[in-house]
């Protein structure tokens, strides 16, 4: 009878005690996918022969937990690590570490508080580089496109450290703003710099502005990073070393028909060194070797793009984009870099088999003019780094299943 009432008693208790809700979910994704970059401006040495490679597309493991604190009020954590299973280990195929894997919180990692208007993250999150339904063609369905290399080489599209405010209700809803410290980068020693040195603090901050009524969707990101140095963490940075980057993307789309948008993107990134006589050196390294050419100050880069997504129905899904990035621009008196842009184009095709599972193809090519060196290394995709005045073309076939 004991034993009972206290099994009755444990059994109530628990109908009335609130727990955590812990969920895991996650992705695998691999491909079957050749790569060649060859047209190398220095000759044969810096050309890619054809390769065939099994290839894993941004897999991931993510552990989430939510508890209702009652009065509309919830709290949150998110860890999320990728994973690679072509070859195991943190590195893609070539032996090149792969940034978005490894079980470091790699991906996203934050902790938050909100309700269904409003939330505040801490930790690294997504930030920069998400689109949503704008261009969600390499992130969520056909493995890799050229595109999404493009707008990003300057920005930090997972920010560490970052404090995070986040709408989640209305037409703006996935409007944020963010702002970090730059520690992991540069961690300031004790002691006191001297002239030579700067103490200058590095931070983050951006804000993305989200607006969706149905049929139109547009987003404005912004993104500006404050006394990025480039010497070793730890130590004061010498006062010509430290420089600011400025990005700016925009992007409209319009929903023609279900699960169908075409959408134009525009962006600008820019480097601005924080000691003017760096800023403005006039020096333009010539392209040598199997490097790509850069401009020894500040530069900046424009660029626009076209895609498209069109729903065939049946559970077929087609992709495409063109886009460009324009010859690279001194920000100061230093001269600009021609020959250095690039144009990129990809097309792709998905077929749904269940809700959480497709097979796809894609195929994409980037052209870089002789001092251009734009790459598809992002995801730790691209085996190999990408010479200046190659066109690197890959054709992937693979598989997706979400769960």
């Amino acid at each position: 009878m004991t034993m009972k009432k206290t099994l009755v008693a444990l059994a109530a208790l628990a109908a009335t005690a609130s727990f955590a809700q812990v969920t895991l979910s996650g992705r695998v994704a691999l491909a079957v996918s050749t790569y060649s970059s060859t047209g190398a401006t220095a000759g044969a040495a810096g050309d890619a022969a054809s390769r065939t490679m099994v290839v894993d597309n941004s897999s991931r493991l993510r552990f989430a937990v939510n508890e209702d604190l009652g009065g509309g009020l919830r709290a949150f954590g998110v860890y999320e690590f990728g994973l690679n299973f072509d070859t195991g280990t943190g590195n893609n195929q070539a032996g090149l570490a792969n940034a978005a894997a490894g079980f470091n919180g790699s991906r996203e990692s934050h902790i938050g508080i909100g309700n269904k208007d409003i939330e505040v993250r801490i930790g690294r999150q997504n930030v920069f580089w998400t689109q949503g339904d704008l261009h969600d063609a390499s992130a969520n369905f056909i493995g890799k496109d050229a595109l999404g290399d493009a707008y990003t080489r300057l920005a930090n599209v997972r920010q560490n450290n970052a404090i995070l405010l986040n709408l989640n209700s209305s037409a703006f809803a996935g409007s944020q703003l963010y702002w970090a410290p730059e520690v992991a980068s540069e961690s300031a020693p004790i002691g006191s710099p001297t002239a030579a040195q700067s103490s200058a603090n590095p931070t983050t901050w951006g804000g993305k502005l989200n607006w969706d009524n149905g049929a139109w969707r547009f987003m404005a990101d912004y993104q500006k990073r404050n006394n990025i140095a480039t010497d070793a963490p730890g130590t004061f940075p010498t006062a010509t070393s430290t420089f600011d980057v400025t990005n700016t993307k925009l992007g409209l789309g319009y929903r023609y028909a279900e699960g169908s948008m075409v959408a134009v993107h525009i962006w600008d990134q820019r480097k601005d060194f924080t000691d003017a006589a760096t800023n403005n050196t006039a020096t333009v390294q010539a392209v040598a070797g199997v490097t790509g050419g850069s401009i020894a100050g500040g530069n900046k880069q424009t660029g626009w793009a076209v895609s498209l997504k069109h729903n065939l129905g049946s559970g077929l899904v087609g992709f495409a984009s063109y886009g460009m990035l324009n010859n690279m621009s001194g920000t100061g008196t230093n001269a600009d870099l021609s020959d250095s842009g690039s144009t990129l184009i990809s097309l792709g095709m998905m077929k749904a088999l269940s809700k959480r599972t497709h097979i796809y193809a894609s195929y994409g090519q980037v052209n870089n003019s002789a001092a251009g060196n734009m790459g598809m290394g992002g995801g730790g995709f691209a085996p190999v780094a990408t010479a200046a005045g190659t066109d690197p073309t890959y054709l992937l076939v693979g598989m997706m299943h979400n769960f």
